[in-house]
């Protein structure tokens, strides 16, 4: 019956050295646990004496900028709508002008065509009632003429 106590002896033995290297590893990751809870205590106060107060300054920013905001975008929708409505007003008076401008154009090739007409007419007139007469007179002098010289031959 020796065996069976050296057996249970050694089984003690290994167990207690399994439980003492237990009892170390669970000591160590208990601090190493508390050493890295004290890190993260100690990040975690950098972050609040740093991180809130650039919150605070970033939402203070944004509370004074918001209403800015608005009235530039209130002005910007204002000015876009007057520039819409002059550019309009633009448009009307452009195409009005150019209307106006064609009329124009229209009425003065009109007067153009009218006195070309006009002096084409008179210069016709002008011709026949120039030409014909001078033609008549011409034949009166031309007959006078030839008398004359005919009266001329026969004086010597």
């Amino acid at each position: 019956m020796q065996t069976p106590q050296i057996v249970f002896i050694i089984f003690t033995a290994v167990t207690s050295v399994g439980v003492l290297i237990q009892a170390g590893v669970l000591l160590g990751m208990y601090f190493a646990v508390r050493k890295t809870t004290g890190e993260l205590g100690e990040l975690s106060e950098q972050l609040k004496r740093h991180l809130v107060p650039t919150l605070a300054t970033a939402r203070d920013l944004v509370e004074d900028i918001s209403p800015k905001i608005k009235v530039a975008t209130s002005n910007l929708v204002e000015a876009s709508s007057v520039l819409r409505s002059q550019a309009e007003h633009i448009d009307k008076t452009v195409n009005h002008v150019t209307d106006v401008a064609q009329a124009q154009v229209a009425r003065v090739d009109e007067m153009a065509t009218a006195v070309l007409d006009g002096l084409t007419q008179a210069t016709a007139a002008v011709q026949h009632g120039i030409a014909t007469p001078l033609k008549q007179v011409s034949g009166v002098l031309n007959g006078v003429r030839a008398g004359l010289d005919a009266f001329r031959r026969k004086q010597p």
